[in-house]
């Protein structure tokens, strides 16, 4: 399994607009099988951020699908007016601003299921 977290730069006080575009996020789209487990979306301080998570699979391949899709494409479409640096289908991962997870601490009692 391999997350990553992408941040993006956005033009501060247009969260409520960024934040109606996801009204209409294509959850079917990612139901019917992108190549995602798990999409998480921050917004704040002028800054947006997707978490995505792929659990199987080639993970540069599942996030060209995902970035591919029309239903990304418009969202994204939708919010590029405010958000900055968004990626592409076509673009290398190593181009885009990522992270992912090096360190995760947590208490002995949660649950293992979500260690890395």
């Amino acid at each position: 399994m391999q997350t990553l977290l992408y941040v993006f730069p956005m033009t501060t006080g247009d969260e409520v607009a960024v934040r109606q575009a996801h009204d209409n996020l294509p959850v079917e789209a990612l139901e019917r099988g992108l190549g995602i487990d798990q999409l998480v979306v921050f917004i704040g301080s002028g800054y947006y951020a997707l978490e995505v998570t792929v659990s199987e699979g080639d993970v540069q391949a599942n996030i060209h699908r995902f970035l591919d899709a029309p239903e990304i494409r418009a969202l994204f479409s939708a919010i590029r007016p405010s958000v900055q640096n968004l990626p592409s289908p076509d673009a290398g991962t190593a181009e885009m601003p990522l992270a992912t997870a090096m360190f995760l601490w947590q208490r002995p009692e949660m649950d293992d299921s979500i260690a890395l």
